[in-house]
């Protein structure tokens, strides 16, 4: 048991030096392609956009994922509102795209009133918050939009002239999925946290199987969709860094602090703050739509789940 513990604690204390502010901005400077595309619930008025920061070769590398699922990536594409009961091979597509956006990327979510006309100046306030709150030079960062969130390439060049932050940004505004691959993984996790926001909204969901063999579940258990949506892309949300041990920090990402002799480093790393970080609510939406995704995601479990 001795031994169990001190490799968890080990295994927690490199994720927390993982995290620190110093060695983060290194990290994300690999990160040097974003990726947006947003999700809309109608139903509800509530627009999930999604910005996926990845490097030089997470766009060919989903390339080739749709092609070994049979995809034809010269006249088809991956889409989560597919209807996956009729196509095993969008559905190999999503749980490929989902795992490989879990490995290899960053990403952070934004929720807000869903207003066609406000979209894209909504996304760029978006992403300006997500680069300030996580340390993210602009300067070194290529964001292509899905074709779909400006209403032309002129409103985009204005749009994108008012924000003096983002103004280093390379920006791609009309970017079709189809040829740019990585604007399909923000499809899917732009889509997978509208479904987790609109269970945690109306409070319905949808119960799926998740028991059987190499799952850590007995046969035949069931969870709802939006937990198992959450926990299969958690480990890629930007979240709050934390410092512990004294070390020297930098305060661009405001981290929260350690105290060595009364803070539990433990419950610190496996509930890493999402609120603010990697996940970002608009002021202006209604306060139970604020109170659902604050209560369902303000936090992030990241320890055991067998």
């Amino acid at each position: 048991m001795t031994l169990f513990l001190d490799f968890r604690i080990s295994a927690i204390i490199r994720h927390l030096n993982a995290t620190q502010p110093f060695f983060l901005e290194e990290v994300l400077k690999q990160y040097s392609h974003c990726y947006v595309d947003e999700s809309i619930q109608e139903s509800i008025g509530l627009v999930t956009t999604a910005f996926v920061f990845s490097d030089d070769k997470f766009h060919d590398d989903i390339r080739d994922l749709l092609i070994k699922c049979g995809i034809d990536v010269s006249r088809e594409e991956f889409k989560s509102s597919a209807r996956m009961d009729s196509d095993p091979r969008m559905k190999q597509a999503r749980d490929e795209l989902i795992s490989l956006t879990r490995d290899r990327a960053k990403i952070a979510v934004f929720f807000g009133h869903f207003y066609r006309p406000n979209l894209a100046k909504q996304s760029l306030q978006a992403l300006q918050s997500v680069l300030l709150r996580n340390g993210i030079p602009p300067s070194s960062l290529s964001v292509y939009f899905d074709q779909e969130i400006f209403s032309s390439h002129q409103e985009a060049i204005r749009l994108h002239g008012i924000f003096h932050f983002l103004k280093e940004c390379k920006i791609f505004p009309k970017e079709n999925s189809k040829t740019c691959f990585g604007v399909q993984s923000a499809d899917v996790v732009a889509y997978c946290f509208g479904k987790i926001a609109k269970a945690a909204i109306t409070g319905e969901d949808k119960e799926i199987d998740v028991g059987g063999e190499e799952t850590g579940y007995p046969e035949g258990d069931t969870a709802p969709l939006s937990w198992s949506l959450l926990m299969s892309l958690r480990y890629a949300l930007l979240t709050r860094p934390v410092i512990c041990s004294g070390k020297c920090y930098d305060v661009s990402s405001d981290p929260v602090i350690l105290d060595p002799q009364n803070d539990d480093v433990v419950d610190y790393a496996q509930n890493p703050v999402l609120l603010g970080w990697g996940v970002q609510i608009d002021p202006k939406a209604a306060i139970e739509v604020r109170c659902a995704i604050e209560k369902e995601l303000g936090t992030i479990w990241l320890g055991c789940i067998h």
